[in-house]
């Protein structure tokens, strides 16, 4: 019987293999740079999200312009690509976007989030206030502005419930 563990899985196994952690010891998630605590918080848990994210990632060099930087996954990654401007701090906003969780979507889940140009239309139709990103001439030229249902001011998208929670707070 052949064994149905993906790539992402296996890699995502190795991962944490290497870690060496003890119970009790304060982690980061190799692949999403998340912390948690060994043998208190499900690794489980996080190796699900390390697997979404590596699938994501993947998703988006086939899908995504090609131009583009690879997709983001961790934190301090994210806030990099949000900080460069043009083409990759797009693609910043777009991976914050895509690795929240809330209202029952899972985190990654690149089949319920607006796809790449779709995002970056709507991101370019707002004003992100500290960013400025909306207001790159050339980024205005390739990604028309558009508003996107669900675009928050955070400039991040929101299915609609959370959306609505999210405006009304």
């Amino acid at each position: 019987m052949a064994n149905s563990t993906s790539l992402a899985e296996r890699k995502v196994d190795q991962l944490f293999a290497a870690l060496k952690a003890k119970h009790g010891d304060h982690c980061r998630n190799p692949v999403t740079g998340v912390s948690f605590v060994r043998g208190f918080d499900p690794v489980t848990v996080q190796k699900t999200e390390a697997v979404r994210a590596l699938r994501a990632c993947e998703w988006f060099s086939v899908n995504g312009p090609s131009d583009a930087p690879r997709l983001p996954l961790s934190y301090d990654d994210v806030d990099d690509y949000r900080n460069a401007r043009g083409l990759k701090g797009v693609v910043g906003f777009y991976a914050r976007s895509l690795s929240r969780e809330g209202y029952g979507r899972r985190s990654y889940d690149v089949g319920n989030h607006p796809s790449f140009n779709d995002f970056a239309r709507g991101l370019m139709a707002i004003d992100t206030g500290l960013w400025g990103i909306e207001k790159d001439a050339q980024l205005r030229m390739r990604f028309p502005p558009r508003h996107l249902a669900g675009m928050t001011s955070g400039a991040y998208w929101a299915p609609p419930k959370e959306y609505e929670d999210t405006m009304a707070g």
